[in-house]
């Protein structure tokens, strides 16, 4: 959480029409947003939550100044005319170029409401959905009400497709071949079908620059460095540890074994929580590289048994 109280930002908000209620964050989704009132000149107010730590579109304030930057820029977004703007454009959008989201266009139908809801249909996976939506470029706020999960569109612009990544055919049926169809964590073939390409640096840690495409015509010797392969349930129980070192910096245990072949199971405080340089503290730890980890570990124990 930002360093400062809640009554020290509204006096650095003062006279801006932007009240703060509250710096909360959301540790299921690593996402911290501040609660606001924001009242327009012609008394207009708007009450919910704007997030200011938000990997999908590379926001991470930081700063009371940032915050008072951003905010006092997008306020002009929660007016009475452009918060209706902005529901006439984008069911419009949805109905021109979403025609075959049948089941998301129904989530989305619902959070274009612009109020908080937990009213979305019935589903097998409605975070996926909300996922899918965020992912063409939409702000969502979260917040728990009891044991709901509330979600709320916020009238920001739309901006890039920002989902996770996604591969071609042609690419995963290349890194696949180059990485020998071995799921690196049982070191096993046996099961080749379902394995995926999984990037070695964690999504969470990633910034807009570090962000990257996997053309087709990539390198094996770079497949080779950024790249294991993991089946689907492996990709998500890593997808977990990385998200609770972002959130809380005790380094993920392969195995359950206290080893790290760079570093401590602790993460560098010299080191960037986020962006290109923040790899250096994904290097030692199981899950980054299980291979380089299972061969560190092999060496240390055939040194002890000689």
């Amino acid at each position: 959480m930002m360093n400062i109280s809640v009554k020290e930002l509204n006096e650095l908000f003062k006279k801006t029409g932007i009240e703060i209620l509250e710096l909360r964050e959301d540790l299921k989704s690593s996402e911290k947003y501040v609660d606001v009132k924001i009242t327009q000149d012609n008394g207009f107010e708007w009450i919910g939550s704007i997030p200011y730590f938000y990997r999908r579109t590379g926001l991470f304030i930081e700063t009371p100044k940032d915050l008072f930057t951003h905010l006092t820029k997008i306020k002009t977004f929660f007016t009475k005319e452009n918060i209706a703007k902005f529901q006439k454009e984008e069911k419009k959008f949805w109905q021109e170029n979403m025609k075959g989201s049948d089941v998301t266009i129904h989530f989305f139908n619902e959070l274009v409401k612009m109020k908080w809801t937990s009213s979305f249909p019935q589903n097998d996976n409605p975070q996926r959905r909300i996922q899918d939506i965020k992912e063409k470029g939409y702000t969502i706020a979260s917040r728990r009400n009891g044991r709901k999960a509330e979600r709320l569109l916020l009238p920001i612009p739309r901006g890039a497709e920002t989902g996770y990544e996604v591969f071609s055919s042609a690419f995963r049926k290349k890194a696949l071949k180059t990485l020998n169809e071995i799921n690196i964590y049982e070191l096993s073939s046996a099961n080749k079908h379902g394995l995926l390409p999984d990037h070695k640096f964690p999504e969470i840690r990633w910034d807009e620059e570090t962000r990257a495409e996997n053309p087709d015509e990539m390198p094996e010797a770079e497949i080779k460095q950024k790249f294991q392969l993991l089946d689907n349930q492996r990709n998500q129980q890593k997808r977990e540890v990385c998200r609770k070192c972002f959130q809380t910096g005790e380094r993920g245990k392969l195995f359950g074994l206290n080893y790290f072949y760079q570093g401590t199971d602790k993460w560098d405080a010299q080191i960037p929580k986020i962006g290109k340089e923040a790899e250096k503290g994904c290097i030692g730890c199981g899950w980054y590289d299980i291979q380089a980890w299972r061969e560190s570990l092999n060496k240390l124990v055939i040194k002890k048994t000689k």
